[in-house]
């Protein structure tokens, strides 16, 4: 028999597993706790990103314009009328425009300038300017 198998156990054999057990499952308690802070840090990125990202959303300026002629055209107005009422559309289109872009956090194009398919916020903003022409600001 060799000598290390006859020998028993003793007080620094016993410490030394220990001691390599302790310091492996230390590394493994600090590898989870910073892939948790990992994860963690990832998390908050992500929903930071998402809140302060603006959406893009389309809306038909041609035709919203187009519109408005045509029904101005259709109207007996003579040519002072007929310019204050375009102001009057102007003014309400931009102001309906730039509040609901701030109320949104939103970036707005033009439909011809956007590929992919967006949210369309054409008719919510035609019902707003309807709105603001009508007096009712």
């Amino acid at each position: 028999m060799s000598e290390q198998q006859d020998k028993p156990y003793d007080g620094d054999t016993i410490n030394d597993g220990a001691t390599i057990a302790s310091k492996t499952s230390r590394w493994v308690k600090a590898s989870m706790l910073g892939l948790a802070g990992l994860l963690v840090m990832t998390g908050v990125a992500y929903v930071t990103a998402r809140a302060v990202t603006p959406e893009v959303v389309v809306f038909d300026m041609k035709g919203t314009v187009d519109l408005f002629k045509q029904q101005s055209a259709q109207l007996p107005l003579d040519e002072g009328s007929a310019k204050a009422m375009t102001v009057q559309f102007n003014a309400a289109l931009t102001d309906s425009l730039t509040e609901w872009q701030a109320s949104h956090n939103a970036i707005i194009l033009v439909k011809p300038a956007v590929i992919s398919p967006q949210r369309d916020i054409t008719n919510e903003i035609r019902v707003d300017i309807a709105r603001r022409t009508q007096g009712g600001q």
